[in-house]
């Protein structure tokens, strides 16, 4: 016969509990299952951050939090674009240097055009005259007065016969250019190098070598012996 179980029997509290109360066996298998459901889940850093904006007990620097600023504390402001404020801070400080660099960098371009410009612009000036066949006073086609030199000590300057050495060189007479004035002749060459290096300057926006600046000035310098050389052979002849 099947026994009635009362409430107030002992034995009906201990059949009622071990009913409520799941076996072990059964306990296991439950973690298992959820195990298995959990390890689809990619696993966690080892930094793991909270919601509230907390990592292992303590706050983070520039994440939002859940809690409201306490008054007189130090807020910083998240920057949703990933920046962060110490990239901020970097560029503070980097964008004054940019700015002064890209200002150095425009004038040394402008300067460098102008040192381009000038010598080219008097070459293809030059190369619209015609040479004269004394060698001297192709400037004049320009309107420009004779030389002062020649009309009042009745000798030629230094650079007397410049132009005409110009237009031969502009022309491609090189020859004659050199025979006319050989100072002119190596000022010519010179100014092309230099129209040449202040190219590269333009488009580089830096100065050029020291190597370039120097051989330039030794040029420079030969160009003006070479000048009172010849200059003073011409009078002498």
């Amino acid at each position: 016969m099947t026994r009635k179980l009362s409430d107030g029997d002992p034995f009906a509290g201990a059949m009622q509990k071990h009913q409520k109360t799941p076996s072990k066996k059964n306990r296991n298998i439950e973690i298992g299952q959820l195990s298995a459901q959990n390890s689809d889940f990619p696993p966690l850093s080892q930094q793991e951050i909270s919601d509230n904006g907390t990592k292992n007990g303590k706050p983070i620097s520039g994440l939002p939090s859940d809690k409201p600023p306490q008054p007189g504390a130090e807020t910083t402001n998240f920057d949703q674009s990933g920046s962060g404020p110490f990239l901020a801070a970097a560029e503070a400080v980097v964008t004054p240097v940019s700015k002064q660099t890209a200002s150095r960098q425009t004038c040394l371009r402008v300067a460098a055009a102008i040192v381009a410009l000038v010598p080219l612009t008097l070459l293809i000036i030059a190369g619209n005259l015609n040479p004269e066949e004394q060698g001297l006073g192709t400037h004049q086609q320009l309107g420009l007065p004779p030389c002062s030199l020649r009309l009042l000590a009745g000798i030629r300057c230094p650079a007397c016969g410049m132009t005409t050495s110009w237009s031969y060189f502009a022309k491609g007479n090189w020859l004659a250019s050199a025979n006319t004035n050989a100072g002119g002749f190596l000022l010519a060459l010179l100014c092309i190098a230099m129209i040449a290096t202040a190219a590269q300057v333009f488009r580089r926006g830096h100065l050029p070598s020291p190597r370039i600046q120097t051989w330039l000035t030794i040029g420079g310098a030969g160009v003006l012996a070479v000048t009172l050389v010849d200059w003073i052979i011409r009078l002498q002849s």
